[in-house]
């Protein structure tokens, strides 16, 4: 809406001084009250209760008029643009005049606007930041002339010097008489001082005259006052900044508060380029990929220091910082801002640096309920909207309310409440409910004891009630315990080895150890607990993790309890826990949305080849210890794991492939043919488990005899380097260690062909008898999963290559030969290896595989699918395609838990009570001499579904 402020009067006020807004009539004139009409009325309530608005009325009073003819936005843009347009004026003195009369404009039509409620608080606000973008712009051109630095363009004057606005003024927030925060700084390798210049002098006396014009108070008043004191080091730096010093600062001197500051920073004016290019090299000093719960530590204590500061730490409305007090706007601001540190880096999209912004983010996320966001917000803005009014008083910079009833009073007429009582008791209802919110998130009043009892760890032995507490928990030896607790509280273990991890791990160890009992075999959980926290190579920041989110320590603890696989991960990349606060980690697998993995990994396309490497290790991590994290504690079936490890490992081939594709296009130009990889084994299945390796095949057919490139390449030997380079990024070790193991054995002629198989060579391969039937056997198993053209050819050939297996009875011979040979060279290491007993997981896969070449026909990559297809083909029985169906889920689902907890390696003698469940769980099975009962009969039932439909496995096969 646009019309003038006389016709959206939304706000009736109260009039508190009658004799106040007479003598206020009388010095600025009866004519702009007769241009008001009926809207005088409102003028008289407001200047009643502000007589800095009544004085700036008086000054300007053709303002006060024009307000009744012209919509308040159609002013502001106007003296935006007056402030913009004294870039260019030469005469200083002249910039500063029109700055200081368009300011008090600008505070007359701001407050009058908001006043009637025809403004929200987003428009004040904004008004009042765009205004002071502009007024910073001009100030700094002013400034550069007064210096002798010729300006040819007042939006840039000095080329690689610009301004940083911080706090309010960088969130687009400004209250009605805020100070500004800025930082003056210039790049090195980009300036240039004037010939006869000094250019450390010239920087810092541009910074000091910008901040005169802002704020010198002449007779026309200031602009804004200025806060210089930001900048890195301000104690011993000049007031204008080397960017590049900058960047060292904070890279190894940087606090957390300053990450706190610099996180609400723009470029408000001078060269903007320079300016974005700077803070986007903060943005890792700020938005760490770690979740930093130890910088929320230190946000905690300050937002405690500055409500124990006298009278703040009462909640009353007479003399309450509604700022800084309890249940002020500091504790929304923190509330938003720790949630903000804390997933910022993860989470570029909750980085929104206005507090209303960001809480919205945060909710729209589910890091915070969305009913908490929305009362905090609108708490937000009825403080933000009572600073005003304690600042239209007397255009005074303070946030306090007046302790004297009087001066409340009018705070209380320009919020549009009569009655003083009403109004307080409004405000410290307001505080309130601000400071609850506040301290439900900031509550840290740990106990060092349990619900069990005490829990002591000083001293040279345990305490009698310290032994019995760990005796009550179930530690079967708590001497040897509380040995160990104690050594760690002492900082005997890399983790603990500093004062402030020793402090936090004393508020974690009571939940640690309540947690432990929680597992049912606390003995069993400490172990593996302990080889994580002893092998982690720091400490602050996964304790303050620990300590901070209790339910997390309980998750992460079961976890340890089922999988000692997983004590050695998380010790190893710690960071890795940060994943487990994700809300995406909770969520059930079969839920994902399409595509989910392929969209996480879509952001690597932007970077280089070495950083989406690491970048793609560190996403694979994070989603395997989900997938994982939920098979083990029961809220995943091991058919959603398999698929989501093989759409995982799809992802991670998509990127890889990308990122190799990248690198060969920029060295020897485009791929000079058409291209597919492959999938085979458990991959093509889509079976995949915590620990499977990737067995694929890259086939191409060239459209021309070189590449077109800086470096040309041989056709063929372009697409070899191609998937050895996509090997390359698949399972070279970097800095985030290994993605995947890959296999390239079942390409045609297997080692001792090329890496890469042209389609021609593929079609010949498997037409002659070159070709084993194993490896017709595995091209059942095949689908495409990264492609450049070639996917529809390769497909067909595939089929082709099906249809014309070869007999039956030489099929099935090979097979059962096949399957003495990996009986007799690769035995099963246990009962337990589901795959390679006998009767075992390969036995199924050989029996869907080979009923698919004797038929000739592709039904399906998956062996479930597949068994379903030979059971409606007729070439199974019904009721042998349900034992072999049942007999392949429970192999899959003991596999699965099995490979995430515990490797290859399985002792059901060292299993934990915890996993043991879970095992048998999954077999339906009450224990583990009834689950290993199950297996032996499933295998020997599918040893003899594989004799009848294969043939007898003898090592006779073999001769």
């Amino acid at each position: 809406m646009t019309a003038p402020l006389i016709d959206r009067l939304a706000k009736t006020l109260p009039n508190i001084a009658p004799d106040r807004s007479r003598r206020a009539r009388e010095r600025i004139g009866a004519a702009a009250f007769d241009a008001w009409g009926e809207g005088a009325d409102f003028l008289d309530s407001v200047f009643a209760a502000a007589p800095y608005l009544a004085r700036t009325a008086a000054r300007r009073p053709d303002t006060l008029r024009q307000l009744a003819t012209t919509p308040p936005e159609t002013l502001i843009e106007r003296l935006c643009e007056t402030a913009r347009d004294a870039a260019a004026l030469e005469d200083e003195a002249e910039v500063r005049a029109v700055l200081r009369r368009a300011k008090l404009d600008l505070h007359l039509v701001t407050a009058l606007a908001d006043l009637s409620g025809a403004f929200s608080l987003k428009q004040v606000m904004g008004a009042l930041t765009d205004f002071a973008d502009a007024a910073v712009q001009a100030s700094l051109a002013s400034a550069a002339r007064s210096y002798g630095v010729e300006v040819s363009d007042p939006l840039n004057p000095l080329p690689g010097y610009f301004v940083l606005t911080l706090g309010k003024h960088g969130t687009r927030s400004l209250n009605f008489s805020s100070d500004i925060d800025l930082v003056i700084a210039y790049e090195p390798e980009i300036i240039e001082a004037p010939e006869g210049k000094d250019p450390l002098k010239l920087f810092s006396r541009i910074a000091q005259k910008l901040s005169a014009i802002m704020q010198d108070v002449t007779a026309d008043g200031y602009v804004f006052r200025v806060d210089l004191r930001l900048r890195p080091d301000p104690g011993s730096t000049p007031v204008a900044v080397s960017a590049d010093m900058a960047r060292y600062y904070f890279e190894a001197l940087g606090q957390n508060w300053e990450r706190a500051a610099y996180a609400k920073a723009r470029v408000c004016a001078g060269d903007r380029a320079a300016g974005e290019g700077f803070l986007k090299d903060l943005t890792p000093f700020i938005w760490r990929r770690t979740m930093d719960f130890a910088a929320v530590e230190d946000i905690r204590s300050i937002a405690k220091q500055i409500q124990a500061v006298g009278k703040r730490a009462e909640v009353r409305a007479a003399g309450h910082d509604v700022k800084l007090g309890r249940g002020g706007i500091r504790e929304i601001e923190f509330y938003a801002q720790c949630l903000q540190l804390v997933f910022g880096g993860r989470m570029p999209a909750v980085r929104a640096p206005a507090t209303v912004d960001a809480l919205s983010a945060l909710a729209a996320h589910d890091l915070m309920e969305s009913d908490e966001a929305e009362a905090l917000i609108v708490y937000y803005g009825a403080l933000r909207d009572v600073e005003h009014r304690i600042q239209m008083l007397e255009d005074e910079q303070t946030q306090t309310l007046p302790i004297q009833a009087e001066t409340r009073r009018a705070v209380a007429a320009l919020s549009g409440v009569d009655a003083l009582s009403e109004f307080d008791a409004r405000m410290t209802a307001l505080f309130g409910a601000v400071h609850t919110a506040f301290s439900a998130q900031f509550d840290d009043g740990d106990s060092l004891a349990t619900e069990a009892g005490s829990l002591v760890l000083t001293g040279v032995e345990p305490t009698p009630d310290t032994v019995e507490t760990l005796d009550r928990l179930g530690f079967s030896q708590p001497d040897r315990v509380w040995e160990r607790l104690a050594g760690w509280a002492a900082g005997r273990a890399r983790a603990a080895r500093t004062e402030r991890a020793r402090r936090l791990f004393s508020r974690f160890a009571p939940r640690l150890i309540e947690a432990l009992a929680a597992t049912g075999d606390p003995d069993a959980a400490f172990t593996r607990f302990s080889t994580f926290f002893e092998g982690l190579p720091s400490g602050v920041q996964p304790l303050s993790l620990l300590v901070n989110q209790p339910e997390l320590a309980r998750e992460l603890i079961a976890m340890l309890g089922l999988a000692p696989r997983l004590a050695e991960v998380l010790a190893r990349r710690p960071a890795l826990m940060d994943s487990l606060l994700d809300p995406a980690f909770a969520r059930p697998l079969s839920e994902d949305p399409p595509a989910y993995r392929i969209e996480r990994f879509s952001g690597l396309e932007g970077l280089d080849y070495e950083q989406a490497l690491n970048a793609a290790r560190r996403l694979a991590r994070e989603e395997k210890l989900r997938i994982g994290g939920q098979l083990l504690l029961g809220r995943a079936r091991a058919q959603d794991a398999g698929q989501a490890y093989a759409d995982l490992a799809d992802a991670s081939l998509g990127a890889m492939a990308q990122a190799a594709l990248s690198q060969m296009s920029q060295r020897h130009g485009p791929p000079p043919g058409d291209w597919a990889v492959l999938g085979l084994g458990k991959l093509g299945g889509r079976e995949l488990s915590a620990t499977s390796d990737l067995d694929i095949m890259l086939v191409f057919e060239p459209t021309a005899e070189t590449s077109d490139g800086p470096r040309p390449l041989g056709a063929q030997t372009w697409f070899i380097r191609f998937t050895q380079r996509l090997v390359s990024a698949l399972s070279a070790p970097t800095e985030e260690g290994e993605l995947y193991d890959v296999d390239l054995a079942l390409r045609p002629s297997g080692s001792a062909g090329p890496a890469a198989v042209s389609l021609s060579r593929f079609e010949e391969y498997y037409q002659t008898s070159e070709a084993w039937t194993w490896e017709r056997m595995a091209l059942t198993r095949s689908r495409m999963v990264v492609e450049g053209g070639l996917a529809a050819r390769l497909d067909r050939a595939v089929t082709n290559v099906i249809k014309a297996a070869g007999p039956p009875d030489r099929l099935k011979s090979d097979a059962a030969d096949m399957r003495a040979r990996l009986e007799r060279d690769r035995p099963a290491r246990s009962p337990w290896d589901t795959k390679l007993r006998a009767g075992g997981l390969i036995d199924i896969e050989f029996i869907a595989q080979i009923g698919q070449l004797v038929l000739g026909e592709r039904l399906g990559a998956d062996t479930q699918g597949a068994l379903d297809r030979l059971v409606e083909a007729g070439w199974l029985r019904d009721e042998d395609g349900e034992t072999l169906k049942t007999a392949h889920e429970l192999y899959a689902d003991l596999t699965q838990i099995l490979r995430a907890a515990h490797g290859a390696d399985f002792d059901p003698d060292k299993a934990s009570e915890p996993f043991a469940q879970r095992l048998c769980q999954a077999a339906h099975c009450d224990d583990l001499d009834c689950t290993a009962d199950a297996l032996n009969i499933a295998a020997a039932r599918v040893r003899t579904l594989f004799e009848r439909y294969i043939g007898e496995v003898t090592f006779a096969a073999t001769e």
